[in-house]
């Protein structure tokens, strides 16, 4: 490393990033893996003992705590789209940018979310498994289609318009609730619903792709549960908070709703999945709709170029910042 170039502290929590975005960090930063979801206060006495310019966040959270810990620390850059585990408030009072890779991922999330839909519609996991203990349910199994089923999308962002392409050829009704999208914007075949229970009612596979706000922590409750078809199938690629979990555990042991696809949990990793795996029709997956090589390229190079924009001093792009007001405030 040339002493005359600027020399930073990079801090990732995670184990590795894509070989494309260490090269990028490579010339002028040292760069310091904590591990997978490493506790805040272990965090927080990393970026101080390191001094850190800048966090990259893949896995875990950054409280008030981790946001103070390092007076160096200009960026906090998120390895990914959502930022409802980071303290952007406190990140905002001290003028620090919170950066995303807003437009990373949604190809990935979209098509793991039509592939929770497969496997609930043909129950792939469990006919696998039967396979490997050397059943042949043959006669017995009857599946479903998706075709001309009704679909109900909660957010319609990248994601969720991305989803509504990947079901075209299943001529699937699209039903969307977003209260922030205006009608105007709506694809040709995508019916628009103000009212969320009007969409519940209506759909045979709900899908939620909205981000973790105050108004969507338990967006999907016990009275929702109760509103949807007993035929109907969940899916959450979005926040495991969006969704009530002891609600839904009890909807499925009572049969009030057919089956759940599942990506993202209240708690990650989840202390006890136990009850949630056994009651009723159910596929889970660790939180990796988006953990595709393309995906992890894309987010890795995203986030590196994210935080290498802030320390070398240039304007970041408005969009990928989760608090944009701190460029009104410069």
């Amino acid at each position: 490393m040339n002493d005359d170039k600027p020399f930073f502290i990079v801090v990732i929590t995670g184990d590795n990033l894509a070989p494309e975005a260490m090269k990028i960090l490579s010339e002028k930063c040292r760069v310091v893996f904590t591990g997978p979801y490493p506790q805040p206060s272990i965090l927080a006495q990393k970026l101080r003992e390191e001094k850190a310019h800048a966090l990259i966040l893949r896995t875990g959270k950054v409280p008030a705590e981790v946001v103070k810990a390092s007076p160096d620390l200009k960026v906090i850059a998120k390895h990914g789209a959502g930022f409802d585990n980071i303290d952007v408030q406190t990140a905002t009072a001290l003028r620090i940018p919170v950066m995303t890779t807003a437009t990373a991922n949604y190809e990935s999330v979209a098509e793991h979310t039509l592939g929770l839909m497969f496997a609930l519609a043909k129950d792939i996991p469990r006919l696998d498994s039967r396979m490997h203990q050397g059943f042949w349910d043959k006669t017995q199994y009857r599946g479903v289609e998706l075709y001309r089923k009704t679909l109900g999308l909660i957010g319609f962002g990248r994601i969720g318009r991305r989803v509504h392409e990947l079901v075209a050829p299943l001529q699937m009704k699209v039903v969307v609730f977003d209260p922030f999208l205006p009608e105007s914007g709506l694809p040709p075949m995508v019916t628009l619903v103000s009212q969320l229970d009007e969409l519940l009612k209506a759909a045979d596979i709900v899908s939620l792709h909205c981000p973790l706000t105050e108004q969507t922590r338990n967006l999907i409750g016990k009275r929702e549960l109760g509103i949807m078809k007993k035929s109907v199938w969940l899916i959450n690629t979005a926040r495991g908070e969006v969704v009530d979990e002891e609600a839904l555990i009890a909807a499925l042991q009572e049969g009030k709703i057919a089956g759940a696809g599942i990506d993202t949990f209240r708690k990650e990793p989840p202390e006890d999945l136990r009850r949630l795996s056994e009651a009723g029709k159910v596929v889970l997956t660790p939180h990796i709709a988006a953990a595709t090589e393309e995906a992890f390229a894309r987010m890795g190079i995203e986030a590196a170029q994210n935080v290498m924009t802030i320390l070398e001093g240039r304007r970041p792009d408005k969009k990928s910042l989760a608090n944009p007001e701190i460029l009104e405030s410069k």
